[in-house]
């Protein structure tokens, strides 16, 4: 199924040729951007049946917490995300746009950090940018945990 894909950038993306990104979001001279209204349809095809692939417990009620402040701050259409989503493209949000706008980022970790109480470094937020949202959430929990 579609909504069970997980949310990742193509391997061009972000385009590394000075032409690519001088011309980024100027269409057809720039690169194609089109994926990103495939990974707002993917992710908001997704239901609360989506959540399952947790597993339960507290991992997947850390998950469905972040996944609403996802959708509320970044604009995202639902608030299901799957441990398989790469952080950064959570991150970046559904649309092309969404890439410079860096305080709605900050403020959905400073979210993140107050719901579970706990602060993490900020080396930690850049080094999870490439990693899947499963690995981020376990993080989380274990230094929620003090583990």
């Amino acid at each position: 199924m579609i909504c069970d894909l997980p949310l990742v950038y193509p391997d061009d993306y972000p385009p590394t040729g000075w032409r690519e990104r001088f011309f980024i979001g100027v269409r057809w001279l720039g690169p194609d951007l089109s994926f990103f209204k495939h990974l707002r349809a993917t992710q908001g095809s997704r239901t609360s049946a989506s959540m399952h692939s947790w597993g339960g417990g507290p991992r997947q009620e850390l998950a469905t917490m972040m996944g609403a402040i996802f959708a509320r701050r970044l604009r995202w259409p639902t608030a299901f995300f799957l441990p398989n989503d790469i952080a950064c493209v959570i991150a970046g949000g559904p649309s092309f746009g969404m890439l410079a706008n860096d305080p709605d980022v900050l403020d959905t970790i400073g979210e993140i950090e107050e719901q579970i109480g706990v602060k993490m470094p900020r080396q930690f937020w850049q080094g999870a940018s490439l990693s899947p949202l499963g690995s981020v959430v376990d993080q989380l929990l274990a230094a929620k945990n003090g583990t």
